[in-house]
């Protein structure tokens, strides 16, 4: 899939880019982001407690929380930073500071292959179009 601007709906409340997700980038419908309606969502997206618990609290994203970085954030990020390299309490606070659209293009950068323009996987460091590894 080449690398198209991120829509607003592709970012998660926990800060995770839906766009690079490996589920969305693989799938032949490619699942619409964690802030759309539930059609086309894998089981796990549609059940997520942390999207729940942000619509509970009145939030769209994690860090409007006042509880911001939570107990499930915090669980996330340890996971997200020691298998992916990258923090969701620190997208969290780059929204904060620079607003979600900005955001979305800086992440829109750092996921493009610089080989053929096509989406690295956030989950595999993979292009999906070419295949070529993250540098």
């Amino acid at each position: 899939m080449k690398m198209q601007p991120i829509q607003a709906n592709m970012l998660a409340p926990c800060g995770i880019t839906c766009a690079v997700c490996y589920v969305h980038l693989r799938m032949k419908k490619p699942c619409p982001g964690c802030l759309a309606q539930d059609d086309g969502k894998p089981a796990h997206c549609r059940e997520c407690k942390i999207k729940d618990c942000a619509s509970e609290h009145g939030v769209h994203y994690c860090f409007e929380c006042r509880s911001f970085p939570c107990a499930s954030i915090k669980r996330l990020d340890k996971s997200y930073r020691q298998r992916y390299q990258v923090s969701l309490i620190e997208n969290g606070l780059r929204i904060k500071a620079v607003g979600a659209a900005r955001h979305l293009r800086e992440e829109q950068l750092k996921w493009t292959c610089t080989q053929c323009g096509g989406a690295i996987s956030l989950h595999d460091g993979y292009c999906s179009e070419c295949k070529m590894e993250r540098s």
